[in-house]
């Protein structure tokens, strides 16, 4: 039952998401037009024009972390809920990061696909800040779901977005001291293969660099039992989806998910994401009494008045408390009557709302409320994971399609797949003084990725579920051929329903998402002119490691460090110390640039033998120390920041992305 459970622990409080701004504008991997410029924070010019630079915080170190988060909530196998401090000894323990290791990463798949951030690296653990972990576990990097940006109605850009990010934590470890908590043992009993469901949700985020809780933002999280054979990343159960999609749905409510348990005869809600709210601490949006029930009649559509004989209510939605999201994390469970628990097997859960604005004339409304969202048609539910793979050249992936009705498996569904084909224009800029660079089209070629339909290879086709309603989309990539120039590989869309659902049954960004990198071979006895273009690339895109530590774009300085590089670019890849931040840097340059290294530490070439015993020398023996970097390649010295630069609108990299996407990306995906 993943986080959805009785036995759930709910924590709250601060993230961090450090990220760097440089790589926004894709245009900026352009190292023949790349300026100084571009490392600095952008500003605000008197005419009142804004000049972009490089964006609002260009200086990010990509770090992820949680903050000052507290267990205050537990949820027990009985389906009692406790939180008041004495009642369990989990209560009030801190949820935080690794005590010995650096934050994780927030890490983007590329430029021209920023919808799907995840966390790498990101350890989770539970202490009470004296004694070593009661438990913890490493995140498995699942990108976030479910993210719009309407959710604050008093906030703007990314201000005002929500996004949720489940996954697992894998090796969880328990202490002996954890099992003093009756909790903790319930918990650690209840779940299987040494992990853990998480789910977090974040909202609330500052993007103001004069604030002093810039970068932070609200994080509410639930963490249960992860069962065999669930999904990691969703939960395959009941789907609440807008009928006119977000931000046009009734009272402002978005997807969610749900689940009913059946030995208990629960419904779980996870609202955590699903519920505006009026500032940045997830106070609600008042939208009137919402109860969750059950639509006797399944054609009833959003917006539509319902009477005691066309709904039959469960119980109702305490959300109007002030502290309610942070108590719950946003998850709501009802027992089911026997009545109730049969009718939910066959028809449509909804939310109904009694409000004094609900919509409709005068004899709509009979005062027993308006239905505000409801589970998709016929309780039909489909989605995939992995959603995001990293693809070498000729390579193949895979990702499961799961096909649900009314939260059980649709044996034999049908699933056709669609590649998006070619899309223009994203990834770009704002402001005046735009790059130069052109901004190149994606999911060309199309024939770079096929499919296997039918026992044979198409760019595209239909797929389907086993008994248990699993299809699976096996992928086969080609190198693309560089047809974006200046940038690796190239990302593709891959759209995936059951034939005939709508537009709106999936969340705007919920795509396969593949990015394929180009071929590239690698030398037998690799030159610094070899791998010069890659790591002058990365210096100009990340000015911290730049300006604080090795300037990437020289021979000299990369020879000086050549130590941490090599640890840098041979840690795993879910290592939070692992180089390049943003992982997209393909198996063969990596492999290349670690081979340069490798002659530099064995002394095989005079210049850089000779630098590299200078450092040595200089630092002791060690690889640690700083190095300065001068500029760019290509580009006069970077200017340094200024100690206040001008902050114009509030962080908009997400928002500004998705505003672009969704003018190109209407399509017929009916």
């Amino acid at each position: 039952m993943s986080f959805l459970n009785p036995v759930r622990l709910v924590f709250s409080g601060t993230f961090q998401a450090d990220v760097s701004t440089v790589n926004n504008d894709v245009r900026h991997y352009d190292s023949e037009s790349f300026e100084s410029s571009y490392q600095e924070f952008q500003q605000k010019l008197p005419s009142g024009a804004t000049v972009a630079n490089g964006w609002w915080n260009p200086t990010g170190s990509g770090a992820f972390r949680l903050i000052d988060c507290k267990v205050v909530g537990l949820g027990f196998a009985d389906g009692s809920f406790v939180d008041t401090p004495g009642a369990d000894a989990a209560l009030g323990m801190l949820i935080g990061g690794s005590t010995d290791r650096t934050s994780g990463k927030l890490v983007d798949l590329d430029p021209q696909w920023q919808m799907a951030s995840a966390p790498w690296g990101l350890d989770v653990r539970l202490t009470d800040g004296r004694t070593p972990a009661f438990f913890g576990g490493r995140y498995q990097p699942n990108p976030f779901r479910d993210l719009w940006f309407n959710r604050n109605i008093n906030a703007q850009s990314d201000s005002a977005a929500s996004s949720t990010f489940q996954s697992v934590l894998e090796n969880v470890e328990w202490a002996d001291e954890a099992m003093l908590s009756p909790f903790l043992r319930q918990l650690r009993d209840a779940t299987t293969g040494n992990m853990l469901s998480i789910r977090l949700a974040t909202f609330g985020y500052n993007g103001n660099v004069k604030d002093p809780r810039f970068t932070l933002g609200t994080v509410v999280g639930t963490i249960g039992p992860q069962l065999d054979g669930e999904p990691t990343s969703f939960i395959r159960g009941r789907r609440f989806i807008p009928a006119n999609n977000i931000p046009n749905s009734w009272a402002g409510i978005t997807y969610f998910s749900g689940q009913i348990d059946g030995p208990s005869q629960t419904a779980f809600l996870d609202l955590s994401n699903a519920l505006q709210i009026v500032d940045s601490k997830g106070t609600p949006n008042p939208i009137g009494a919402l109860t969750l029930g059950i639509l006797r009649d399944a054609s009833m559509a959003e917006n539509t008045p319902v009477t005691p004989d066309s709904f039959l209510p469960i119980a109702r939605i305490p959300y109007g408390d002030p502290d309610w999201l942070a108590k719950t994390a946003g998850v709501f469970a009802a027992k089911l009557t026997d009545e109730q628990f049969a009718l939910s097997k066959t028809n449509p859960l909804a939310l109904v709302t009694v409000s004094e604005t609900n919509p409709g004339s005068t004899d709509l409304d009979l005062g027993y409320g308006i239905v505000a969202i409801r589970e998709a048609q016929d309780g039909l539910y489909v989605c995939a994971e992995p959603l995001v793979h990293r693809i070498d050249g000729a390579g193949r992936a895979e990702s499961l399609v799961y096909a649900t009705r009314y939260g059980q498996p649709v044996p034999g569904a049908s699933i056709a797949i669609t590649q998006m084909g070619r899309i223009p224009g994203q990834g770009g800029g704002f402001g005046v003084d735009q790059p130069s660079a052109p901004i190149p089209d994606m999911g060309v070629p199309e024939s770079a990725v096929t499919f296997t339909v039918g026992g044979a290879q198409a760019t595209g086709g239909t797929i389907t579920a086993d008994e248990d309603g699993v299809a699976r989309m096996e992928i086969s990539t080609q190198s693309p051929g560089n047809p974006r120039g200046y940038i690796d590989g190239q990302v593709y869309l891959i759209d995936y329903r059951i034939p005939g659902q709508s537009n709106t049954a999936r969340s705007t960004f919920d795509y396969v998402v593949l990015h394929v990198r180009d071929d590239f071979d690698v030398p037998t006895e690799p030159t610094w002119d070899d791998i010069a273009p890659i790591m002058t690339q990365y210096g100009n895109l990340y000015p911290i490691m730049s300006k604080h530590l090795v300037d990437l774009s020289s021979e000299a300085s990369c020879a000086r460090h050549a130590d941490i590089l090599h640890l840098a670019f041979s840690l795993p890849e879910t290592d939070p110390n692992y180089m390049p931040v943003t992982r997209d840097l393909s198996v063969y340059k990596r492999e290349t640039i670690l081979a340069w290294l490798a002659k530099v530490q064995r002394g095989e070439t005079a210049v850089q033998a000779k630098a590299h015993q200078a450092f040595t020398a200089a630092s002791g023996g060690g690889a640690s120390a700083p190095g300065l970097r001068t500029g760019p390649s290509g580009a006069a010295p970077a200017k340094a920041a200024t100690a206040t630069p001008d902050q114009p609108t509030a962080a908009d990299g997400k928002t500004r992305f998705a505003k672009n996407f969704a003018r190109v990306s209407t399509p017929s995906r009916s």
